[in-house]
């Protein structure tokens, strides 16, 4: 899920709009659904098409369950995408409650389709490829990889502990291990002719994607604070947490240890071993936007002294 950003386009957007939500359609859906219509194969892409809207549209219902409004879908011939309103990375519990609801809507589709296999009178071969279609969808979706849903899950269980910067760029990291050794586990299944080029594809599509989203991972941090911020003055209070920190220590490197669930308080404890001052983690960004991220945490300390 990506933060809702609206502008002009290929498609539809800023034309259609259902129950308020901007929907972008992708001219090319048109044109690969007249593809596959004339290589016989229009059912198998109207049947993976839909799951995916499907699927996104699951994450979309999820992130509204928690506050955070779809303002645009974008449709797609592989799928859909949902942007919602918010920084929803901030808060772990949801993000990974939403990225389960797309694979967890995958698996419910293909157990209806089984069941109609089991009791209706439908195609079966139809319905076979539609349950093995969902089911593939799932289990791709959960590989702990950026842009994928595991890859979202991981990083929602690692945020409670590291913050949400440094869990961003730990399961970037990772995202890109698993997209080298999907790539080259594909190019050799097809020199061996085990697989097709989808294969090394989709490895070489999650490194690319894990490279975007570390483009954002520098400011997960700052969101998460900021997201922080505007809880704290809707609710009026949040649980606190104290963290201890050498005065050396990197203002940038500590703003990492930040989590997503507590408001963070800031104990700088000098070689003595006493405290010297404290810093809320509101304080800790500030000084970040004024002495600069390689800021010692003293210096952000006696900047806000001054």
């Amino acid at each position: 899920m990506r933060r809702a950003w609206v502008g002009e386009g290929p498609g539809l957007a800023g034309i259609v709009r259902v129950f308020g939500i901007e929907l972008h359609v992708d001219p090319l859906v048109v044109v690969f659904a007249v593809l596959y219509a004339l290589a016989g194969s229009f059912w198998q892409w109207a049947f993976v098409f839909a799951s995916l809207v499907v699927h996104e549209g699951s994450h979309a219902m999820a992130a509204a369950g928690f506050g955070h409004a779809v303002a645009r879908i974008s449709i797609t011939p592989i799928g859909a995408v949902a942007s919602l309103e918010g920084e929803i990375h901030s808060r772990p519990e949801a993000e990974a409650a939403v990225a389960m609801a797309g694979p967890m809507t995958s698996l419910i589709l293909a157990a209806l389709g089984y069941l109609l296999l089991l009791y209706g009178n439908a195609d079966r071969d139809k319905v076979e490829f539609f349950v093995g279609a969902n089911i593939a969808l799932a289990i791709f979706n959960l590989i702990p990889a950026f842009p994928l849903d595991g890859g979202r899950v991981l990083r929602a269980l690692m945020a409670e502990e590291l913050g949400v910067a440094s869990a961003t760029h730990k399961a970037i990291a990772l995202s890109r291990v698993i997209g080298i050794a999907i790539t080259i586990l594909g190019v050799a299944g097809f020199a061996a002719r085990y697989f097709n080029l989808l294969v090394p594809a989709l490895g070489l599509f999650i490194w690319i994607a894990a490279g975007r989203e570390s483009e954002s991972a520098a400011y997960a941090g700052l969101k998460s604070v900021m997201g922080k911020r505007a809880s704290l003055r809707e609710r009026g209070a949040l649980p606190a947490r104290l963290l201890a920190a050498a005065p050396d220590m990197v203002a940038r490197d500590l703003l990492r240890k930040v989590t997503s669930s507590d408001f963070t308080i800031v104990s700088v404890i000098g070689a003595e071993g006493r405290e010297i001052g404290r810093l809320s983690e509101l304080e800790l960004l500030e000084g970040i936007s004024l002495l600069g991220p390689n800021a010692a945490v003293c210096e952000v300390l006696a900047g806000r002294k001054d």
